[in-house]
């Protein structure tokens, strides 16, 4: 009951209503949706937000700044006390082969309480300036914290774009759905459009017919009732068009008592069965599922290189030079004093359990084989799909034509009946089975039509081309991700 209470609701606003209709091509409705639909603004912000990942991974790279400040009061290995004051400050970068460059310097002063000899200055003001660098030969070398950054930094931002084209994808086949769903009640209402038109005129002659009593009154219920049924049937078919087009102008934001009229014109743009192989390529570039298993090889990878250098020993190169200048007054006069100071060290650190790093390294190897073995099945199902596809459509082809062929000798059966029905060799519901026929062999021409375009539809989703002429916001991908991927 409730259900025919809303169906009515829905007939009573489409019949007090101004139509206000609208003839619109797929790829404009794809475009105001993808204009308006909340979710693609948000998976263009999760790619922007991916790609400030290889921002924070450059800034590695860059040079730091550090330093205090400090009074305090020790005391000396002959345990008097000292008043020091020091300040220190250093910049240090880490560099692209892995290893490390600083710049020290710091500034001191000391007052001892006790006094050594007339020769020792008190108070005794120190200053020392020093360039470090340190060099890896095992663990670290090459930077890999930053090299595999960066290639992780590029997986994400593949992984946010494969999950932004999916959802262009998922937004593409729903609106597909819809659109052509209209087209085929759009079909429908048409065809009963027509077939009361073809009854309308069969009634006025009839009805000419009986009033010069060469008729039987039953021939004039006979094509009332048709008309009746035909008037039904529109109806229902018209609250339908308006629940999808409430649909579709909901993706699209717009004034939900608009209606669209979808223009469903056949546009072929290629030989499908010559060009299997070229859609092949286009649907594996487009792939928003191989993107993303792509992507997650590359993780993988980069996983590996990773947990293999953190199993490998620390053997670090450590060279470093500057200078020393005390100064100082003496009960003998001024003292001052410079020392060069420089060095070698070479450091050594080996873990004696390295099994944690193992497990790691297998971990990452099955992720790879996992997502290798994703890839596969991606490949084959693409297969499978562009083959099936380019089956349906030349079956759907040859359909086609022997739809027209049906609707040409339906339509030449029923003009041949109508001559002999005004002869008085043929009964009226001879004539409304023929027309019933004709109707039939219309929409189902419609039908198979709008099937056909379906499957195209799906094959451009499949290579991508439905985005051809459409600005997605936030899809391009970054060259210079390009580029140092090819790096």
């Amino acid at each position: 009951m409730k259900r025919l209470q809303m169906t009515l609701l829905i007939a009573g606003l489409f019949a007090l209503q101004p139509i206000q209709a609208e003839s619109l091509r797929l790829e404009q409705v794809l475009q105001r949706v993808v204009d308006h639909y909340p979710s693609v603004r948000s998976a263009a912000l999760q790619v922007q937000k991916a790609r400030l990942e290889n921002i924070r991974v450059e800034s590695q790279l860059s040079w730091v700044l550090q330093g205090n400040l400090g009074i305090n009061r020790d005391t000396s290995f002959l345990g008097s006390a000292i008043d020091r004051t020091n300040a220190e400050a250093s910049v240090n970068r880490v560099l692209e082969n892995g290893g490390s460059l600083a710049l020290n310097a710091r500034i001191s002063q000391e007052n001892w309480q006790d006094s050594f000899g007339p020769a020792f200055p008190n108070p005794l003001a120190k200053s020392r300036l020093d360039i470090q660098y340190r060099h890896r030969f095992e663990k670290g070398a090459g930077n890999p914290l930053y090299t595999e950054g960066q290639k992780q930094a590029l997986a994400g931002e593949k992984l946010a774009m494969s999950d932004e084209m999916a959802l262009y994808d998922r937004l593409a086949s729903q609106v597909i759905e819809l659109y052509l769903a209209t087209a085929i009640t759009r079909a429908r209402i048409n065809g009963i459009d027509k077939t009361i038109q073809r009854n309308q005129r069969l009634k006025q002659y009839i009805q000419h017919e009986y009033s010069l009593g060469l008729v039987e009154e039953k021939d004039l219920l006979q094509v009332n009732a048709r008309l009746s049924i035909s008037e039904a049937e529109k109806k229902s078919l018209q609250v339908l068009m308006k629940q999808q087009s409430i649909s579709l102008n909901r993706l699209m934001a717009r004034d939900w008592q608009k209606e669209i009229h979808p223009l469903t014109e056949l546009n072929i743009e290629f030989s499908h069965i010559d060009q299997f192989e070229e859609i092949y390529r286009q649907a594996q570039q487009h792939s928003p599922a191989l993107m993303s298993v792509d992507a997650r090889i590359d993780l993988a990878n980069s996983a590996i290189r990773r947990s293999r250098d953190k199993r490998k020993d620390e053997l670090d190169l450590v060279v470093f030079a500057g200078n020393d200048f005390n100064q100082g007054d003496t009960q003998l006069g001024s003292y001052s004093a410079s020392i060069p100071i420089g060095g070698i060290n070479l450091e050594f650190n080996r873990g004696l359990d390295k099994s944690g790093y193992d497990a790691e390294i297998r971990q990452a190897h099955y992720e790879r084989d996992i997502a290798l073995e994703d890839k596969k099945q991606i490949l084959q199902d693409m297969q499978y799909d562009i083959s099936s596809l380019l089956a349906e459509i030349e079956s759907s082809e040859q359909a086609l034509r022997a739809y027209k062929q049906s609707m040409q000798d339906e339509k030449k059966k029923l003009d041949e009946a109508i001559v002999r029905y005004r002869n008085g060799r043929i009964e009226t519901d001879r004539i409304i089975d023929f027309e019933a026929q004709l109707a039939t062999a219309e929409l189902s021409w419609d039908l198979q039509s709008i099937e056909l375009l379906r499957r195209y539809y799906k094959l451009k989703v499949l290579r991508g081309s439905i985005w051809k002429n459409i600005y997605l916001p936030g899809h391009e991908f970054n060259q210079d991700s390009q580029k140092k991927e090819n790096h």
